[in-house]
């Protein structure tokens, strides 16, 4: 017959195993962001870039054509 010293006992291992399992999951998951979150910044960042020099562009276009209508 157990006792509840090694029900106890079991508990305590089992949660001490969760802390350990929790620990790992959250470490894999600061790393697979963190290679996620790279990958996404070297994408995206030249296509903002873009998207600024195009604005600069057009937004120059109308002030030139603005001050040709005065």
């Amino acid at each position: 017959m157990k006792t509840n010293s090694h029900i106890k006992g079991q508990s305590e291992a089992q949660s001490l195993r969760f802390n350990q399992i929790k620990k790992v999951a959250k470490v894999a998951a600061i790393i697979v962001g963190a290679i996620i979150g790279t990958l996404v910044w070297a994408m995206v960042r030249p296509v903002i870039r873009g998207a600024g020099w195009v604005i600069s562009i057009i937004t120059a276009i109308m002030i030139i054509f603005w001050l040709f209508t005065l």
